[in-house]
């Protein structure tokens, strides 16, 4: 069972919004990639909360805090004024935060809609 593939989200917010990314392939590309919360494949052996750490760092370049589980392959975390303030992106990676009901307005992937129905009201 801990050797299970299982992606997993990370709900990320501050200041009562929540962060979300998007990549894209030029400059010019604005419809083609949803935007959606980090997730990350749990590796053999290795937590869910450490999964969605590690994705974080991995995406943005800053350790978070406490993870805490919401429910199935949903977890939680709040961004500090200095996690904010560290944020990197690569080129072609955009991240932005948004408001519960900015957020209903956006082209988002399927798994990160499906997590905001769930669970909106952690925004």
């Amino acid at each position: 069972m801990d050797d299970k593939i299982l992606q997993s989200l990370i709900l990320l917010t501050y200041k009562g919004k929540a962060l979300l990314m998007r990549k894209k392939d030029s400059p010019m590309d604005k419809e083609k990639h949803p935007w959606c919360f980090i997730g990350g494949i749990k590796e053999k052996k290795e937590s869910l909360e450490n999964t969605m750490t590690r994705q974080v760092e991995k995406e943005m370049g800053i350790k978070i805090g406490k993870v805490e589980f919401v429910s199935e392959s949903c977890y939680h975390a709040r961004l500090t004024d200095d996690n904010v303030n560290r944020i990197e992106r690569s080129e072609n990676q955009l991240f932005n935060f948004f408001s519960l009901r900015e957020l209903k307005k956006l082209f988002l992937s399927s798994a990160t809609a499906q997590f905001i129905s769930k669970h909106g009201a952690l925004v």
